[in-house]
């Protein structure tokens, strides 16, 4: 999905909380990443939230990233790191940021890695909040 429909998008230093999407364990393709959205160019995101709904039960590690994509180049974890999210506890997870999209779009996507027995549940959503920067 492409932001476009963004309150103001041409007003620098209006920050906006925008809601990215959803997934869940059996997401086709959640082990690779999927494609949430594209952040415009001349952004910053400002912060990351991923809020786990239902925790995933994968038998031995659950691990859930929020991650960005810049041309070919992908960083998995780059705005929420399997650290900064325990995907198999329910709650809201958040981290403060200030990577910016610069002159190319970004686009952000999801990714769930199991080991051990495969998961049977687990839901989260999320969300970024962004502002535009001066050109």
């Amino acid at each position: 999905m492409k932001l476009d429909n963004l309150y103001n998008a041409g007003a620098c230093g209006i920050e906006q909380a925008l809601y990215l999407g959803s997934v869940a364990f059996n997401t086709e393709d959640i082990d690779a990443g999927v494609k949430l959205a594209t952040i415009p160019k001349n952004h910053v995101i400002t912060r990351a939230v991923a809020i786990v709904k239902t925790p995933f039960n994968a038998g031995t590690t659950n691990v859930l990233t929020l991650g960005n994509k810049v041309g070919d180049t992908y960083d998995a974890d780059a705005l929420l790191d399997a650290t900064t999210i325990t995907a198999g506890t329910a709650g809201v997870y958040q981290k403060q940021l200030w990577i910016e999209t610069s002159s190319a779009d970004m686009d952000i996507y999801a990714e769930f890695d199991e080991t051990g027995t495969d998961a049977t549940e687990g839901t989260a959503e999320f969300y970024v909040f962004i502002m535009r920067l001066p050109e």
